[in-house]
């Protein structure tokens, strides 16, 4: 049967690269190995990699072995491992106190007068673990027991993987280029405590690091588009991103660096960043997220454009000056400013007093929908911004345009719950 799979994903990547499928087409053993990956990664005995929980721990063992494996050198004296201290609540609300998790990485060295400059390239390796997080951690999980996290971030992880082996195919070539830090990081999921970690006790100092990349959630590729933000922190992104596109994807491309994942803590540190988004899917935060949903296509296409993408960032021969991109500060009462063409594709529920903006409706096919949002959803936070009623909803809403990534925090019967959301324009609203 797996033959049979292989056989059809490469006549699949023939059909999608045209003139250049012949050698695409050869890409099966490349697939493969990118697929066992995810499964392991998304197999039971993981069971979600749930922040600070033994999976997640044997997860970051599996990912050391693979960067030695791929020749790279450990990042924090000596060890693959930074150890830290969890706080907060988990996914299901348990108390993540006294709870430890770790980021993982391995540097692979520059060459030239480019050397002692750094890229980091990253990827959150943790997810939401068990459904039931007090359930017998001796006892391996059931399909509906635990969130596999295929494409969040499982996918992530594994592009980031096939990266380093690309990247180390150069290492004999004597072009100057910057060394690179991959690190795969814990606690995502949990407010972003692994990277917030690593830019506080970095083992590489952040003065020395010229640019960050981050991979999160790109398994499943939809009519070819991948989305691409942060090129508006250092001046010369938007040429090395479009010059890395010779495979033609279709890139929706953003400017700021503020989307809800690990890059944010590196852009607070005044480091330009990118981050490399898939767009929403169905089976977001759910155990449905299996490896068989993924696009294997789409995992070497990303992959490959990753590849290009650091190469061209790592050879640059110029500095990278971070600069801040900020949404619109839109003030109470002016709307000079505004985006009126921007859509989120919801209805609003007057039907309770509630602080923040219950949605009462989600348009098919919009924003919200191809989100994960849900009718019933509090809104209550958007792009940064506290929302507590339908007028600061559309206040926050119209401080950016269509296209953009945004972060929507929402309470769901209680439960705070964060989302990406990718905003339309109100031309697609049928």
């Amino acid at each position: 049967m797996m033959k049979t799979r292989l056989a059809v994903w490469g006549l699949a990547l023939l059909v999608l690269t045209g003139s250049a499928g012949v050698a695409r087409a050869q890409s099966a053993p490349q697939v493969e190995r990118m697929l066992d990956r995810v499964r392991t990664l998304t197999a039971p005995a993981l069971a979600g990699r749930g922040a600070g929980s033994p999976e997640l721990q044997a997860a970051g063992d599996t990912v050391a072995v693979w960067l030695a494996q791929l020749g790279l050198v450990p990042a924090f004296d000596g060890t693959w491992f930074q150890d830290f201290d969890l706080k907060g609540e988990g996914w299901s609300g348990n108390d993540l106190t006294g709870r430890r998790d770790r980021n993982v990485a391995g540097i692979l060295p520059g060459v030239g007068h480019l050397a002692e400059r750094y890229v980091v390239v990253g990827a959150h390796l943790d997810h939401l673990g068990r459904v039931d997080p007090t359930s017998a951690p001796g006892r391996l999980p059931g399909p509906d027991d635990y969130y596999p996290g295929a494409n969040d971030n499982a996918s992530g992880v594994t592009i980031v993987t096939e990266i380093i082996r690309l990247a180390a195919t150069r290492q004999t070539d004597q072009t100057p280029r910057r060394s690179v830090v991959f690190v795969f990081f814990g606690g995502e999921e949990v407010g972003l405590q692994g990277s917030g970690r690593y830019v506080s006790q970095p083992p590489v100092a952040l003065d020395l690091v010229d640019a960050m990349i981050n991979f999160d959630t790109v398994g499943q590729i939809s009519e070819n588009r991948l989305y691409v933000s942060g090129l508006g922190t250092t001046p010369d992104f938007p040429a090395l991103v479009e010059a890395a596109n010779t495979d033609r994807l279709n890139l929706s491309l953003g400017q700021g660096g503020w989307s809800g994942s690990d890059h944010m803590n590196f852009n607070t540190r005044e480091i330009p960043v990118l981050f490399v988004f898939g767009g929403p899917y169905l089976q977001y935060n759910r155990p449905s997220d299996t490896w068989d949903t993924l696009t294997p296509a789409g995992l070497v296409q990303v992959a490959a454009y990753g590849d290009r993408l650091l190469d061209l960032i790592r050879t640059h021969d110029r500095p990278l000056p971070w600069v801040m991109v900020a949404a619109k500060d839109l003030r109470e009462g002016d709307t000079s400013g505004e985006n009126r063409d921007t859509w989120f594709g919801s209805l609003p529920d007057f039907s309770e007093d509630v602080k923040g903006y219950k949605l009462g409706g989600i348009f098919d096919n919009s924003p919200a929908a191809r989100s994960g949002l849900q009718k019933g959803d509090v809104l209550v936070g958007l792009g940064g911004r506290e929302v507590t009623d339908l007028a600061s909803f559309t206040h926050a809403l119209r401080a950016h345009a269509p296209g953009d990534l945004v972060e929507v925090e929402v309470l769901r019967e209680g439960r705070p719950l964060r989302f990406t959301v990718v905003l339309g324009n109100r031309t697609e609203r049928k």
